[in-house]
C-alpha cells in the first residue's frame, strides 16, 4: 500500500500523528485500551468489549476452510443468493459485489437493504426463490428491515418448497433472536461470529467473509490483504492507518470537516462503506466528520476551504481523470491524500486502513468512535408509528405532500422550497437528500442531477443517501453533530404495495414510517428538515420538484 499526500495535507498529518504518539495510540489500540477515547469507567469498558476487529482477519482466515466447504456444498444446489441485512451487515458484501461482479460458476449474490416496496418487488422478480439462498445478517438479530425482508422471502420459498428453512442461512452474535429463529425454521446453516465487534468494523469478519466465499470471490486473497496490512499497522507508529487518521482528526479541529472521497467508478461502492464507517463513528457530542461519496467532479470549481479531499486509485476506465482532479485540487491548495489500490483483493487492506483511521480520528476527537447514541430515537419513534398501524391507526403525516421541522415552520414554503432552503445555509452546512424510493435507473439520475444542481449553486456539500439504508450509517451523525446539516427527506407513492405476512401493513407503511421517523427525529433535535411526498411515477414528480431548486 503506498501513500502520498500534498504540502497542505502533510502538515495536517505531522500534527495530528504528534497527537497521536502523545496519546501512544498504537500501542493502546492494541492493548484494547478504551482510555484511549474516554476516561470514566463505564464508557471504557464499553470500549473495551468492541476492539475485537482489531486482528480478527487471523480469526476469520482459520474459519475459512469450514465456509469454503459449505460453499461447495450449495454452490451446485442454488443460482442465486440474496443477503438480506442493513448497515454494517449489508455494505461490506455490497463493495464486494460491485467488485467482483458475477463469477463464473458460483451463485450471483444480490444485497437487499431497503424496505421500499419497488425495491423489494424488483429483487423478488431476478429470483427463482427454489433456487435462491437467502443470508439473514444481523449482529443483533432484532432489526425490522431484514426481518419483514425475511417474513416475506420464507413465505414465498414455502409455496415451492416443503422444507423452506433450508433455503437460509443466518449470520449473527451468539444468543441472539435469530439464533433462536434459525434454529425454529431449520436454517441451513448458522454462522456466529464474536461478539466484541460492532456492525460498521465487522467487514473483515464473518459478515464479509461468508457472502465472499459463497459468491466465488477471493476471501483468501482478502484476509491475506489485512493480515499484511495490520503487521505494519500495529508495529509502525508512522502509517498509512495512523496517517490518515491523523489527517482526518487534524483537519477537523482545523474546520475542514468535509472529508471528500475521490475514486473511479468501478470502485465508488467503496464510498458508501466509508459513508458509514465515518460518520457513524464521528458524528455524536456535538462533532462529526462529515463523509461526502460520489459527488460529481467539476473542473476548475472552486471549493469552500471546509473540505480535505482523500483520492483512492485504482485502475479502471475513468481513473485518469480522477487523478487529473485530485492533482488540480493540490495545486489549489486543498489537502489532498492518496491512497493507491493495487486489485481487488487489495480490498482486505482497504477495510482494515479505514477502520483503523477511524479510531485514531476518534481519539483525536476525544469521542467514543464505536457506539451510535442517536441511531436508537428513529428506531423508537418507528415502533410507535408501526404500533399504531397494527392498532388500525394511521398518520396523516405519513402521506403529507410537505411537512418543515418546527424550528423552520413559517420560514420554507413548498412554492419557493429551494430558495427559502438556500437562505438557511451557511457557508460550511452541508445538504443531505434522503431518498426513501426506489433504486430505479430513471428515479436515481434524477437525484443525481438535482445534487448536483444543489452543490453548483450553493458550493456546500450534498450527500445523498437512499433511506432506510442511510438510518444505519450516516443517520447517527445527522442527529449526533454539530447541528449543520439541512435535509430534504423524500418518500414515494408506491407503483405496487407488497404484505409483509403477519403483520397488517406492508413495505410501503414500513418504509414511509421509516421516513417519518427519522424526520421526527430530525425535528427532535432541532435539525433543519422538510419531508415531502412524491406521487407515482417517483421520477416524474422528483423532476418537477427538482425546478423548485
Amino acid at each position: 500500500m503506498k501513500i502520498t499526500a500534498n504540502n497542505a495535507a502533510q502538515t495536517l498529518i505531522n500534527e495530528g500523528l504528534q497527537k497521536l504518539d502523545s496519546l501512544n495510540f498504537t500501542q493502546k489500540l492494541y492493548a484494547h485500551d478504551g482510555t484511549l477515547w474516554k476516561q470514566d469507567s463505564e464508557s471504557v469498558n464499553f470500549i473495551n468489549g468492541f476492539l475485537g476487529w482489531t486482528e480478527i482477519y487471523n480469526w476469520t482466515l482459520e474459519q475459512l476452510p469450514q465456509i469454503q466447504s459449505f460453499a461447495q456444498e450449495v454452490r451446485p444446489l442454488f443460482g442465486d443468493i440474496v443477503l438480506m441485512g442493513m448497515g454494517g451487515s449489508s455494505l461490506a458484501p455490497e463493495v464486494l459485489r460491485r467488485l467482483s461482479g458475477p463469477r463464473e460458476g458460483w451463485p450471483r449474490l444480490l444485497v437487499l437493504d431497503s424496505t421500499n416496496p419497488g425495491r423489494v418487488a424488483s429483487v423478488r422478480a431476478q429470483i427463482n426463490p427454489a433456487r435462491t439462498l437467502f443470508i439473514f445478517a444481523s449482529k443483533s438479530g432484532g432489526t425490522v428491515e431484514p426481518a419483514s425482508q425475511f417474513a416475506y422471502f420464507y413465505e414465498e420459498v414455502s409455496k415451492v418448497s416443503q422444507n423452506p428453512g433450508a433455503n437460509f442461512i443466518a449470520i449473527t452474535d451468539a444468543g441472539t433472536g435469530l439464533e433462536t429463529l434459525a434454529k425454529e425454521k431449520k436454517f441451513r446453516r448458522v454462522f456466529i461470529n464474536p461478539a466484541d465487534i460492532g456492525g460498521r468494523f465487522s467487514a473483515l469478519s464473518l459478515f464479509g467473509a461468508v457472502p465472499a466465499v459463497l459468491s466465488g470471490f477471493d476471501a483468501e486473497g482478502m484476509l491475506k490483504s489485512a493480515a499484511a496490512a495490520g503487521e505494519v499497522f500495529k508495529t509502525s507508529q508512522n502509517n498509512a492507518a495512523a496517517s490518515l487518521g491523523a489527517l482526518m482528526g487534524a483537519a477537523f479541529a482545523r474546520g475542514r470537516d468535509k472529508l471528500t472521497l475521490l475514486m473511479p467508478s468501478h470502485i465508488a461502492s467503496f464510498g458508501l462503506w466509508i459513508e458509514q464507517l465515518v460518520a457513524e463513528s464521528t458524528g455524536k457530542e456535538g462533532k462529526g466528520i462529515v463523509p461526502v461519496a460520489g459527488e460529481a467532479l467539476h473542473k476548475n470549481f472552486t471549493y469552500n476551504n471546509d473540505r480535505v479531499f482523500v483520492y483512492i486509485s485504482c485502475e479502471g476506465t475513468d481513473n485518469e481523470a480522477v487523478k487529473e482532479a485530485a492533482a488540480a485540487l493540490a495545486k489549489t491548495g486543498h489537502p489532498v491524500f492518496e491512497v493507491q489500490m493495487d486489485g481487488p483483493c487489495d480490498i482486505g487492506a482497504q477495510f482494515l486502513l479505514w477502520e483503523v483511521a477511524t479510531a485514531a480520528a476518534g481519539a483525536l476527537m476525544q469521542i467514543n468512535p464505536f457506539d451510535q447514541p442517536n441511531v436508537q430515537l428513529a428506531k423508537t419513534i418507528t415502533k410507535g408509528l408501526l404500533a399504531d398501524l397494527e392498532a388500525g391507526k394511521k398518520s396523516a403525516q405519513t402521506t403529507a405532500e410537505f411537512i418543515a421541522s418546527k424550528n423552520i415552520a413559517g420560514s420554507v414554503g413548498f412554492d419557493a422550497l429551494g430558495g427559502d432552503l438556500y437562505k438557511l445555509l451557511g457557508k460550511h452546512d452541508y445538504i443531505a437528500l434522503l431518498a426513501y424510493l426506489n433504486e430505479t435507473p430513471e428515479t436515481e439520475s434524477v437525484l443525481y442531477a438535482l445534487r448536483d444542481k444543489i452543490f453548483m449553486r450553493t458550493k456546500n456539500a450534498v450527500l445523498f443517501g437512499y433511506g432506510p439504508r442511510y438510518l444505519h450509517s450516516t443517520g447517527q451523525l445527522h442527529k449526533g453533530d454539530g447541528n449543520n446539516g439541512v435535509f430534504i427527506v423524500l418518500t414515494e407513492e408506491a407503483e405496487e404495495d407488497i404484505k409483509i405476512p403477519a403483520q397488517k401493513y406492508g413495505f410501503e407503511a414500513l418504509c414511509n414510517a421509516q421516513a417519518l421517523a427519522d424526520f421526527k427525529a430530525l425535528e427532535e433535535k432541532g435539525r433543519r428538515a422538510v419531508k415531502l411526498h412524491l406521487n407515482k411515477p417517483a421520477a416524474r414528480a422528483l423532476a418537477e420538484l427538482s425546478k423548485k431548486f
